[in-house]
């Protein structure tokens, strides 16, 4: 096959040779013993070519089995990974080198038996200064003349042989068991290992490192066994230098630590808060510190072991021993732990440095090992308070606030010359992202016709805005719609244009019964949605209007001295009522009302009644279902956010689906037909869609009223605020509190006075 040189190599740019003209088919792939093999299709003979009476017969390895005792399978496949190893040996002649006429260097001898292929390394040894590793490639190997058409087989290795491979001559004194054990199974004897010479270069080189090297002094120091037992134990003590008679010198207060694994001191200082020294608080690096300090140590003055050279030097002679007699060796006058207590002054290189105080583990240590039990700290050495009084930087005075912008924006003007975006609360945004909690409240106003006016008040708890929203009546007049755009809203009778940030509402300040100023508007929050509840009662430190405990209490405190003349006065708005098959005494949620407004006053507020009644409910919390026109305006809005005007064609497509029956769908049915329509709703609002829509008996959906509700010409819905619908939509319907029973017997057990008064009176 050839190609074009300027193509790249793919199928389709080849080309047949025009000279060939045979087409046979190739054997090159044909099957031997039952395995597939690269066949040579030349004819025996060199080059494919008769033999001719000059021409040399090729080499062929001779077989170690008998004739027809062979393996069945080829020796790459039979022997695939198996090595057999020699362990051998060869001289090398030194003639440079001095009293060595060679050495001994030791190799190991890899055979191949999937090829017949050998390689030489010899082990690598530390510091020999000789290049070890591989030796010889692995390769066949020729064997020396007169014999150099042959190659090197397995019959020419064994134990006490040696073998020529190249230029070297290697002398095989070992194996390994594989290796020992195949050659016997071939029937070839192997003798017993043969001892390896000694290397005369390796004796000679002990020989001088044994003069040349000092022996190890007949007494020994210690040192492990303290670091085991004080490793990680440090003395602490705090000091003080004084260094005011110097010119601007200061009191300094330092820490100084002593470590006992190795008698060492460390000194670090305490910096005051922008004090201007330049320094990192290191005073002194840990080392052991001298008691005097006049010059600086001569050579092993403070080294453990001195060695002495006795003898000459150089490579050949010398001779070197350690000074057992410690010439020239003085012990140090170091300071140690027996030297430092509270009270005593060291000497720092020239610096004098009072201990006037000490930890707890220094006062059990020193109270163990030296028996002290002193250990006041010295008040009247310590620096004067006025020189580590921390600065505090100065508030910045900010001018008053224009009316331009927000109050953070008018703040990073000032404090920065290149103005930033406000930060938020990161953490805050991501734990209470899209969680809002809505209030239903009336307007107070002088105006008849505003108390009629019904609003939504939605708190974010991510960034602490608020939005209001009206909820449009019919005839009322009033379009309703967005009537507060979110935002942050500051508390009333504040500076607005003052220095200061003002205060902002906060979610304590939404509750049922309280009175809000919005924007100038009064607002009267009568309700709230059950997520709201939820909410409060959850994270009732927050909200202590909704702490049952602290309603309880306040309960018990008034009740006390009035208990079973309150509880006889009232006993006739009690009802006993069969609720699952008991009997249970109940009190509707307006006679506890009218109740507890009696005994309290304005000391109770409507947020704790419901959060009483909801607690000791007597009925089971159903479900709340979603309003039908909240879910229709829902529904209508994203679909005429998403510009969707495809309801023909989902008429087709049901009808292709239920072309006999198409009246009632499973809600399994209709899911499938929102997806497969691509109507551009989410999943939340198509559950909520399922459940208002009309059922039969048997639990299938009105496919007409299904269409009704994606058809937003047909029936037009009031319009909606923006929302979440996986969120909004289900806990948008308020808690309705009128009509619930509370379930009296609990409420009088939680309160727990009859038990305290018999208490009292026994």
């Amino acid at each position: 096959m050839l190609r074009c040189s300027g193509l790249p190599f793919l199928p389709g740019n080849t080309f047949q040779d025009i000279g060939r003209s045979k087409f046979h088919k190739s054997h090159h792939f044909d099957q031997r013993n039952q395995v597939c093999i690269l066949v040579d299709a030349k004819r025996p003979g060199i080059g494919g070519k008769p033999l001719q009476p000059t021409d040399s017969p090729e080499y062929t390895l001779p077989s170690l089995y008998p004739p027809k005792y062979a393996p069945s399978r080829p020796a790459w496949l039979e022997y695939d990974r198996q090595v057999l190893c020699f362990n051998g040996y060869f001289q090398e002649s030194l003639t440079e080198v001095d009293r060595l006429p060679y050495q001994v260097r030791k190799v190991r001898i890899l055979y191949y038996l999937e090829d017949d292929t050998l390689q030489v390394s010899e082990p690598r040894t530390l510091n020999s200064g000789i290049p070890q590793g591989c030796l010889v490639t692995r390769q066949r190997i020729p064997r020396p003349p007169p014999y150099d058409r042959e190659f090197t087989s397995l019959l020419d290795l064994n134990i006490s042989h040696t073998v020529q491979l190249f230029d070297r001559v290697y002398t095989i004194t070992g194996c390994d068991e594989f290796t020992r054990r195949f050659l016997n199974r071939l029937g070839v004897s192997v003798p017993g290992a043969v001892e390896q010479p000694i290397d005369p270069a390796t004796e000679l080189r002990k020989q001088q490192d044994s003069a040349k090297m000092a022996k190890l002094p007949a007494y020994k120091i210690d040192t492990l066994g303290k670091f085991l037992q004080y490793d990680r134990k440090v003395l602490r003590f705090k000091g003080v230098w004084d260094d005011r008679a110097s010119v601007f010198g200061d009191v300094h207060e330092l820490e100084v630590l002593y470590h006992l694994s190795d008698d060492t001191i460390e000194i670090k200082e305490k910096l005051p808060v922008n004090s201007g020294r330049d320094s990192n608080g290191m005073f002194l690096r840990r080392a052991r510190l001298p008691k005097t300090f006049d010059h600086l140590p001569t050579m092993g003055e403070s080294t453990p072991v001195t060695v002495l050279n006795v003898i000459g030097g150089g490579l050949k002679g010398g001779r070197y021993l350690t000074d057992c007699v410690g010439i020239g060796k003085t012990d140090g006058n170091y300071y140690r732990d027996a030297d430092l207590r509270i009270g005593a002054r060291i000497s720092v290189y020239g610096r004098t440095v009072m201990l006037t105080g000490c930890d707890r583990f220094t006062e059990d240590y020193y109270r163990a090992m030296y028996g002290l039990e002193d250990f006041t700290p010295l008040y009247g050495y310590s620096a004067p308070r006025e020189q580590f009084v921390r600065c505090r930087r100065t508030e910045r005075e900010l001018p008053p606030f224009n009316g331009w912008g927000s109050h953070e924006d008018s703040e990073g003007n000032c404090l920065k010359l290149e103005p930033k975006p406000p930060h938020i609360d990161f953490r805050k945004f991501v734990a209470y992202d899209r969680c809002s909690l809505r209030f239903g409240a009336r307007m107070i106003s002088k105006v008849r016709e505003n108390n009629d006016r019904f609003f939504v008040i939605s708190y974010y708890l991510s960034d602490d805005t608020i939005a209001v929203y009206e909820i449009p009546i019919r005839n009322s007049g009033f379009i309703g719609g967005e009537f507060i755009k979110r935002r942050k809203i500051s508390l009333p009778r504040q500076d607005p244009f003052g220095a200061e940030r003002p205060a902002c509402y906060g979610p304590q300040h939404f509750y049922l019964g309280a009175v809000v100023l919005l924007q100038d508007h009064q607002f009267h929050v009568t309700n709230a949605d059950i997520y709201a509840l939820n909410f409060m009662e959850q994270h009732c430190e927050e909200f202590p209007l909704s702490n049952v405990g602290k309603i309880v209490q306040k309960l018990r405190d008034a009740l006390q001295p009035q208990y079973k003349e309150y509880v006889a006065k009232h006993m006739a708005n009690v009802v006993q009522t069969k609720l699952d098959g008991r009997t249970v005494s109940t009190v509707t949620y307006e006679a506890l009302r009218s109740m507890l407004i009696e005994l309290l006053g304005d000391q109770i507020v409507d947020q704790e009644i419901v959060t009483l009644c909801r607690l000791f409910s007597a009925e089971p919390e159903q479900p709340a279902r979603c309003d039908r026109e909240l879910v229709r305006s829902a529904i209508h809005a994203e679909l005429n956010r998403a510009l969707w005007n495809d309801l023909e064609r989902t008429k087709e497509h049901i009808y292709h689906l239920e072309p006999t029956d198409s009246d009632w769908l499973t809600p399994a049915r209709l899911c499938t037909i929102v997806k497969a329509c691509k109507i551009p709703l989410d999943r939340a609002l198509v559950d909520k869609m399922l459940q208002v829509l009309n059922q039969n008996e048997k639990g299938q959906l009105s496919v007409a009223d299904f269409l009704t509700m994606l058809n937003p010409a047909a029936v037009p819905s009031k319009p909606i605020q923006p929302l979440n619908i996986k969120h909004d939509v289900t806990h948008f319907t308020p808690y309705h509190v009128t009509g619930k029973l509370v379930n009296w017997d609990q409420l009088l057990a939680h309160i727990d006075l009859e038990r305290t008064l018999t208490n009292q009176t026994s």
